[in-house]
């Protein structure tokens, strides 16, 4: 009976337990999983404790302590900066003005180079509280990014000093250090920038971009030995990052020790733990580049028979036959290697390479396919995220790009292809500053591999900056010393630098390269050089000596033609172009070119029979086409021309020149969605031609009222924002005009109109934005330009609008 009762209680004090709990508020149910929390991440047990403390916003959202603590176990104990990011960042909305939380954004956001996020936390936070010491390092780093974008270098030494002298308050400061070391690099102070690397590098060993940078500092310095030491640490340090094997495998080659190169790649993949494909694969990639597909192949072939998964090798295989030109046994190899691949991230990365092949034979239905279904699989697969963010730019999806990318940099934070794509996605976003950052970081990331360091040396010197240029250009050609691009582009830049002495010196070290694109680089940098020495007439000289020679080529001589039609020669030029066609008569290209001399002659007709000769010949000639296009245009008219493209648009359909121009044509007879419906395809072609997208934008914006056409407008043209070309200047300045942003708008259009002055529509825009700010007086006088520059027979809608305009005003003024 007594056992009996007691178990009759039971249920009966189960009860009375859980009316006790639900008796909790959950304030109290929330401080519970707090404390619980805070305790067992107190005793190292970190997974437990950030699930307890994940339990707490159940019952209360808002608990500031809890999501602290979160947060900064994430950073601290996990290094998960992107979760601890999150965290805070939902801190900062719960709590505006909690300083604690704004300065672990900015700094995560500094060291992330999240620019956006770092100018609106550290902004936020120097509000609060601009005398807390870490607030004034933010500030500082503002002001020295403020600096750095307006190019202002005595304001980033300024603030580099004020960077330094905090740190005695701070020693620890990563971004303080950051900014020194930027400013010493800047200075040239080598020795002192190599310490504070070594602080860097201790503190974080894992940050590749520091010894990077350490590695431009012995580049500069000359350091061979350090340079190889380095190179062989940052190997063993970085196992899986290729492009420190590929850094110290071209510094092997520069250096002609191949056979040092081999070995080096040899003993890695001898040492590769059980599994490890990578090291074989890189010296299958190295006997490939140094030794030829045949090596590469029987390394292969050895490879597939001799390791325990072959898979990886066969792919690498596909990839070697489908450049030699057997494309469809290359994607059949990789389809028949999927048919049985069980899901796994190989599988993934097999697709990946499956899709770009489909890509680049045209078959992009199947590249998105595969890339979808590794995406499904995998969301944040770099390659993948870099694919999709290609599409999504050519598409004018800026902002999806980006997202795209920052997942990819988020799995491969030095990835120097995703920050390339990066930088091409902010700039079609209207934000040049943000694209210019990474294609600096892609630079750095690269280890100053001459694609991406030409392409930020070419934005540098647009803008005339030459000497953070030249900075670019240097750390490349030592890694390189012979590539041909980047010597022709350093001395393109000494020529703008009006440095003769240099300019001189790249030349001549192109001329020591044996190989046809570096001769001929070498003699237009030295015809430039002479010209600016001494005049275009000893620049011709010096072409006339070399075509002379007894070792001309024909090259030669057909250059020499083309200097003198360029210097207003145009007799001269047609002399010697007749003299090469007399000897070389077949010869279709000269022909061509002896045809735009008799044009530039006047010899409209002899233009025209030798263009038709080569028609014959050749009917897919489509430049010829335009050609002959041009020259009947000048003789019989626009219709007469249009015909001429029609004609070559039955021989060559899909050539983009040929319905560029036929766009062009329509356009002027008023077929205005005819023109429009080409521009689209062409823009859905390559979309990343600026003149393609300035056509298309600036026609949407100009004929089509409707919002639609606007908006398309603006997501074509947002990239112009930072433009300096008066067409683009115009498209986008419209536009802003369109979309209500008159004052925005105004700037662009003043300088448009003062680089297109006999352009009516141009100067008509000019006279609507001055209407829509209320300032008649320049509008009218906008309004009259256009219609005295267009004439009494132009019909555009634009002209007819002004000249009511003006007939109003005149009215009014008459009436008054």
């Amino acid at each position: 009976m007594r056992k009996l009762g007691m178990f009759k209680t039971l249920p009966i004090m189960l009860v009375i337990a859980l009316t006790l709990s639900a008796c909790k508020s959950s304030e109290e149910r929330a401080e519970e999983f707090y404390q619980s929390g805070l305790e067992l991440i107190e005793a190292g047990d970190y997974d437990r404790g950030i699930v307890e403390l994940r339990n707490v916003f159940e019952f209360d959202g808002s608990h500031r302590e809890a999501r602290f603590l979160l947060a900064s176990t994430m950073l601290e104990e996990q290094d998960n900066r992107r979760g601890a990011y999150g965290q805070f960042l939902r801190l900062a909305e719960q709590y505006p003005d909690d300083l604690q939380t704004r300065i672990l954004l900015s700094e995560l956001a500094f060291d992330g180079t999240n620019w956006e996020e770092f100018e609106r936390h550290g902004t936020k936070a120097v509000e609060l509280d601009a005398d807390a010491p870490r607030v004034r390092a933010i500030a500082i780093a503002l002001a020295y990014r403020e600096a750095f974008l307006a190019d202002d270098e005595p304001g980033r030494r300024e603030q580099a000093r004020a960077a330094q002298e905090l740190l005695n308050t701070l020693p620890d400061s990563v971004m303080m250090r950051k900014l020194v070391l930027d400013t010493m690099l800047l200075n040239g102070e080598l020795d002192q920038a190599m310490e504070a690397l070594a602080w860097l590098i201790e503190r974080e060993p894992d940050n590749i971009l520091y010894w990077r940078q350490r590695l431009n500092i012995l580049l500069q310095n000359n350091d061979m030995e350090g340079l190889e030491a380095q190179l062989l640490e940052m190997v063993e340090r970085f196992p899986d990052d290729v492009e420190n094997k590929q850094m110290l495998l071209q510094f092997y080659i520069s250096r002609d020790q191949q056979e040092d190169a081999e070995a080096f790649l040899r003993q890695l993949a001898v040492a590769a733990a059980e599994g490890d494909n990578t090291p074989r694969a890189d010296l299958i990639n190295y006997l490939l580049q140094v030794k030829g597909a045949e090596a590469a192949l029987a390394e292969l072939d050895a490879a597939i028979a001799e390791e325990e998964d072959p898979v990886p090798f066969q792919v690498i295989r596909a990839g070697i036959i489908f450049a030699q030109g057997e494309q469809n046994e290359a994607i059949a190899d990789l389809e028949e290697i999927l048919e049985t691949a069980e899901p796994s991230e190989q599988t993934n990365n097999i697709k990946i390479a499956l899709a770009r092949m489909m890509l680049s034979t045209g078959n992009e239905v199947g590249a998105r396919a595969h890339v979808e279904e590794v995406l499904v699989a995998d969301a944040g697969h770099p390659m993948a995220l870099k694919m999709q963010a290609s599409w999504q730019i050519r598409s004018d999806d800026a902002d999806g790009a980006i997202n795209s990318l920052r997942a990819a940099l988020d799995r491969t934070p030095d990835d120097a292809q995703a920050m390339g794509l990066m930088a091409e996605a902010y700039a079609r976003s209207g934000r040049p500053e943000l694209s210019q950052d990474f294609l600096a970081l892609a630079v750095e990331a690269s280890g100053n591999a001459p694609e991406e360091s030409l392409r930020y040396a070419e934005q540098l010197i647009g803008q005339e900056r030459y000497l953070p240029a030249e900075d670019i250009l240097i750390p490349a050609l030592r890694l390189q010393p012979q590539n041909v691009a980047l010597l022709s582009t350093l001395g393109q830049l000494y020529l703008r630098m009006e440095d003769m002495g240099r300019t001189e010196q790249v030349f001549k070290t192109l001329a020591n390269i044996d190989t046809p694109a570096a001769q001929q680089a070498s003699r237009q940098l030295e015809a430039q050089w002479i010209s600016a020495n001494n005049g275009v007439d000893e620049a011709i000289a010096y072409l006339e000596g070399i075509a002379s020679s007894a070792d001309a080529t024909l090259s030669n001589q057909v250059e020499l033609v083309r200097v003198r039609l360029a210097t207003g020669d145009s007799t001269g030029a047609l002399a010697l172009a007749r003299e090469l066609l007399s000897e070389n008569p077949d010869n279709l290209a000269l022909q061509a070119i002896t045809a735009s001399v008799e044009a530039a002659n006047g010899n409209l007709e002899a233009a025209i029979t030798t263009y038709r000769d080569i028609l014959e010949a050749e009917p897919l000639a489509a430049n010829v086409w335009l050609e002959l296009a041009r020259v009947t245009q000048r003789q019989d008219g626009d219709d007469a021309a249009n015909a001429i493209i029609n004609e070559a648009l039955v021989a060559a359909p899909e050539d983009a020149n040929l319905l560029w121009a036929s766009a062009s044509y329509r356009e002027r007879a008023g077929d205005i969605d005819g023109a429009i419906e080409i521009y689209e395809a062409l823009y859905a072609r390559n979309s990343n031609s600026v003149v393609i997208a300035n056509n298309l934008a600036s026609m949407l914006s100009t004929y089509r009222t409707d919002e639609t056409s606007l908006e398309r407008a603006w997501a074509v043209a947002r990239r112009f924002r930072d433009t300096d070309i008066p067409a683009m200047q115009d498209t986008f300045g419209w536009i802003l005009q369109r979309r209500g942003e008159s004052g925005e708008a105004l700037p662009y259009l003043e300088s448009a109109a003062q680089g297109l002055p006999n352009d009516p529509v141009v100067q008509y825009h000019l006279g609507k934005a001055y209407a829509a700010l209320e300032r008649p007086e320049e509008a009218m006088a906008q309004f009259r330009k256009a219609v005295q520059i267009a004439g009494p027979d132009d019909q555009r809608a634009q002209i007819i609008e002004a000249r009511a305009l003006i007939a109003a005003s005149e009215g009014g003024a008459t009436e008054n």
